[in-house]
């Protein structure tokens, strides 16, 4: 299915956003155009204030996080050192 101009049948292709037709020769391969138009990136800021209670919660919760990974490292080191020293006591047996 092309288009007959004359002796000669031409393709002719249909571009969806713009509804505009393009006639190729039979020699000549379609080709696509993209076109954008990029709008720029807006940020909006806004400034809220924290109630004091929400503020002490950040801080407790803070303090209680710093306490758990304090007390994750101090038990792990106290396993491998208690381990180590079983090792050593043994004479290389584990037990």
């Amino acid at each position: 299915p092309g288009l007959q101009i004359g002796r000669r049948e031409l393709k002719a292709y249909q571009i969806i956003p713009s509804s505009q037709l393009a006639f190729y020769r039979n020699d000549m391969v379609p080709e696509a155009k993209f076109s954008y138009d990029l709008s720029p990136i807006a940020v909006s800021y806004r400034s809220t204030s924290m109630h004091w209670y929400d503020y002490c919660t950040s801080i407790f919760a803070i303090i209680g996080g710093l306490f758990t990974v304090i007390g994750l490292i101090e038990s792990s080191m106290a396993t491998a050192v208690s381990k180590v020293s079983k090792t050593r006591r043994t004479g290389g047996r584990p037990y």
